[in-house]
């Protein structure tokens, strides 16, 4: 290893979040690093999600002269064309953050060095959200799941304000999902009084894309806030919110889908989201992956994001190039125009 990345290289693995986070404290890099560990790279998170998500994790940091890099790998067997029509399943190292969260597993100051450090690593490896397209050999890449930001205008001072700026095609879907769920109470929580696991289970069941399922424990005591919806007293459903500074992450959420009646209450749930960002001074929600036609609707963007994959076996990575259509997530979704100002 060392003679690839030079003799300064300097590699560290372990599963113990605590080790790593005091290794990086005492390394050279120490200062960058201080300010880019912000939520969800922080070490309560990863201590918290190392008891809730029942896949092995392990945690990287390397460095040399100039570059650094932390990154999360968990271990999991699946389809490794889950997009596509194809089906291989095979265990697979994911260098991802290990909750369904949109952004990137890795922290780094040079992206390309973090991927030619993964390639060492035996067997198969998929990368997983990347902002931004790398250059680098020998590796399949293409889309992954698109994230979908809202960006809140300077005129949503209110949830009224923000559904009058939209056209009248989308505000009327809005009023008519609000008096289908006038039945519907919400409850905001911050602790476990209302175990909302069971809705979770049913949404991840239900779900194209599985990649980790979250013990209970961790809607007990993630940092968080929580909007439960009730039918009859009942949790109907619920999300999971986390304010980022000016950014509100939209991090979970789960349904009853023998209640009834779901398209309407998922559009309440996405209204009361901008409601929450709106009153909570947020500038952006990430409204994370998957359902992007719906969001899409609500004014949000889509923001690209890319895979890399590799397999140490060199016949089998060159069959992950060549079948690269297999592994990408395509998608194409009608313009939509839903602010009024827009043309």
């Amino acid at each position: 290893m060392k003679r690839k990345f030079g003799e300064e290289f300097k590699e560290y693995i372990t599963d113990k979040p605590e080790e790593i986070f005091a290794i990086m404290k005492s390394s050279r890099f120490a200062g960058e690093l201080s300010g880019r560990l912000s939520f969800p790279f922080e070490e309560p998170v990863l201590k918290l999600l190392k008891e809730a998500n029942p896949l092995s994790q392990r945690y990287y940091y390397i460095e040399d002269e100039e570059n650094y890099g932390f990154f999360t790998v968990y271990d999991n067997r699946m389809n490794l064309f889950t997009y596509g029509k194809a089906e291989w399943y095979m265990n697979i190292h994911t260098v991802a953050f290990p909750c369904s969260l949109s952004c990137s597993g890795i922290v780094t100051n040079n992206t390309e060095w973090v991927l030619s450090y993964v390639k060492t690593i035996k067997g198969c490896k998929l990368v997983l959200n990347l902002d931004e397209p790398v250059k680098t050999k020998n590796m399949s890449h293409g889309e992954t799941l698109p994230s979908c930001v809202l960006t809140l205008q300077e005129g949503h001072t209110s949830l009224e304000a923000f559904t009058d700026s939209l056209r009248s095609t989308y505000r009327r879907r809005l009023k008519l999902a609000l008096n289908r769920c006038q039945d519907v109470t919400r409850e905001y929580v911050t602790d476990d009084s209302t175990d909302v696991h069971p809705l979770y289970l049913q949404t991840y069941e239900k779900s194209d894309y599985k990649l980790e399922c979250l013990d209970k424990v961790f809607f007990d005591r993630v940092d968080g806030e929580k909007i439960i919806f009730r039918r009859g007293g009942e949790p109907a459903g619920f999300v999971l919110l986390h304010k980022n500074g000016e950014e509100l992450i939209f991090m979970l959420c789960g349904m009853d889908y023998h209640n009834g009646n779901n398209a309407d209450l998922y559009y309440y749930m996405l209204l009361s989201i901008v409601e929450y960002a709106i009153l909570h001074g947020c500038k952006t929600i990430d409204f994370g992956q998957t359902s992007e036609k719906t969001k899409l609707k609500f004014g949000a963007e889509l923001k690209k994001k890319y895979f890399y994959a590799h397999h140490s076996n060199p016949f089998l990575n060159l069959f992950a190039i060549a079948g690269k259509h297999m592994l990408e997530y395509k998608y194409d979704f009608p313009e939509f125009h839903v602010f009024k100002e827009q043309s």
